[in-house]
C-alpha cells in the first residue's frame, strides 16, 4: 500500500508542523511516542523547538525520519527544515547560556563561609563605629550656648535667670554647682547677685569627655533713690 506524501508549507517552522500534524491525526504525545518509539522527552523537545535537549544528530535524524513516516511527510524536506532552524539556535543558546552563567557566578560566592565572614565584617564595622563615636565624645566637647543674660550685662536686680542649651545627657554646672537640664538639653537657673561684678562660669561635660566652658559677667549696681524707697516700703509692708 502506498502513501501520498504531503507538501510541507515553507512558512511554518518544525514545531508548528509536528503539532499540527499530530493534532490532525488526533494523537497526543504519548501515543506518538508509542507509535514511533521516540522518547517522550525528545518529542517534547522537538515540538517546543528546544533542539539543544536532543541527543546527537544521528539520533535526531532518525527521530525525524520516523515522524515524517508517521505523518506522511517528505523526509528530506522535513529534515532540511530542522537543519535550518538548528543552525540559528547555537548563537541564541550561547547568549542564554552566558546570561545563566553570569547569574550563577554572581550567586556562586554566596556560600556559608562568605556569609559568616560578611557578618563578622558587619560586627567589626559596628564596633569600630561605636569606638569612633566614643573617641569623638572624648575629644570633642559638647555644644554649650548661653541665651540669657548677655555677657557684661548691667542690672540693679538682686538675681538673674541664666538660660541656655547644651546636649542631652551631659553634666552642667554653674560655678561648680550642678543644675538640672531638660531632656532636650535646655536649662534655666536663677542665681543671686551681689553688688558689684558677678562672674559665672557655666560648664557642660559628657561622661568620659572634655568639658565646654562659657563665662559671663554681670554688674549689679546699687538701686536708685526711688528704688530704695520702693524696697523700703515693700519691706515695711511685710513687717
Amino acid at each position: 500500500m502506498s502513501f501520498v506524501q504531503k507538501k510541507l508549507i515553507g512558512s511554518k517552522n518544525l514545531p508548528e508542523i509536528i503539532k499540527e500534524e499530530r493534532t490532525a491525526a488526533s494523537l497526543n504525545l504519548e501515543e506518538v511516542s508509542f507509535k514511533t518509539e521516540i522518547s517522550l522527552k525528545y518529542l517534547q523537545a522537538l515540538e517546543s523547538g528546544d533542539y539543544h535537549l536532543l541527543p546527537g544528530e544521528v539520533y535526531t535524524k532518525e527521530f525525524l525520519k520516523k515522524l515524517a513516516k508517521l505523518f506522511h511527510l517528505n523526509e528530506k524536506n522535513f529534515y532540511a527544515i530542522y537543519q535550518q532552524e538548528r543552525a540559528i539556535q547555537p548563537p541564541l543558546l550561547n547568549m542564554e547560556y552566558l546570561a545563566a552563567k553570569k547569574r550563577s557566578n554572581f550567586f556562586s560566592w554566596l556560600n556559608p563561609k562568605i556569609i559568616r565572614l560578611g557578618l563578622a565584617g558587619l560586627i567589626l564595622l559596628s564596633l569600630f563605629g561605636y569606638l569612633a563615636w566614643e573617641v569623638k565624645n572624648i575629644f570633642t566637647p559638647p555644644v554649650l550656648t548661653i541665651t540669657s543674660p548677655l555677657n557684661q550685662s548691667v542690672t540693679a536686680d538682686a538675681s538673674v535667670e541664666i538660660k541656655g542649651k547644651t546636649e542631652p545627657e551631659t553634666t552642667t554646672l554653674i560655678n561648680q554647682q550642678e543644675i538640672l537640664i531638660e531632656p532636650d538639653g535646655s536649662f534655666s537657673q536663677t542665681v543671686d547677685l551681689t553688688l558689684g561684678l558677678n562672674v559665672f562660669k557655666i560648664s557642660s561635660k559628657r561622661r568620659h569627655g572634655q568639658d565646654n566652658n562659657v563665662t559671663i559677667s554681670i554688674l549689679r549696681t546699687p538701686p536708685s533713690g526711688a528704688e530704695q524707697v520702693n524696697q523700703q516700703n515693700t519691706g515695711s509692708a511685710y513687717n
